[in-house]
């Protein structure tokens, strides 16, 4: 899947307490794989400023259209400034990206452009359901990293996904120069509508 073409990017997550909580009216939120910037209206109503990036032009174009602050961004290269957001969002990104030097960067880069915290929203292993157990299964026997496998419909690849554990977002998170500051765990539907153990994070720069 061309994630700057496709017409849609699914989004199945609602915007999570730990964020809200961290926020303070006026701050300025940068919302990084915005999709069509659902979260924009609750961000606003808690008095804040949002501002959204993405790489999928069809989906900006309709958050244009609905009065959303918008731009093209790719989060493995933001064009921001340091420093720029109180609070970068990562919801449902990392799960597109399975290789850890590529995440390990995404991360950085939003650590880069907070001057305070950065939201991680994603999902963990799920092993217990026997649906992800046979994809992780999948994924280890194509060499993939741990927790990854490729999503397919009607026999073709759409792309890799990756779901994750506590330990391992707080791996990446070192690697990329910053530390977990809060983690919560609550169960999270994914695109395909099954519900999964999601994850929430807040991590600042070391």
């Amino acid at each position: 899947m061309d994630w700057r073409t496709t017409h849609k990017v699914p989004s199945s997550l609602a915007f999570p307490e730990l964020f809200r909580r961290a926020l303070v009216p006026g701050a300025l939120v940068l919302d990084v794989g915005c999709g069509e910037a659902g979260i924009a209206g609750e961000v606003e109503s808690l008095g804040c400023v949002y501002i959204g990036l993405d790489v999928n032009l069809p989906s900006l174009g309709r958050a244009a259209r609905a009065g959303r602050r918008v731009a093209s961004g790719d989060a493995g290269r933001l064009p921001v400034r340091a420093g720029a957001a109180d609070l970068v969002t990562l919801r449902a990104v990392l799960t597109v990206l399975p290789d850890d030097e590529v995440l390990a960067g995404v991360l950085a880069q939003a650590l880069r452009a907070s001057r305070g915290l950065v939201g991680v929203q994603d999902f963990l292993m799920t092993e217990d359901q026997p649906l992800y157990a046979s994809r992780y299964a999948e994924g280890r026997a194509l060499g993939l990293p741990e927790g990854a496998f490729p999503v397919c419909q009607g026999g073709r690849l759409l792309y890799l996904a990756r779901h994750f554990t506590p330990e391992g977002l707080e791996a990446l998170a070192e690697r990329a120069g910053g530390v977990v500051e809060a983690l919560s765990e609550a169960p999270a539907p994914t695109r395909s509508g099954n519900v999964i153990r999601g994850v929430t994070l807040l991590l600042r720069a070391r």
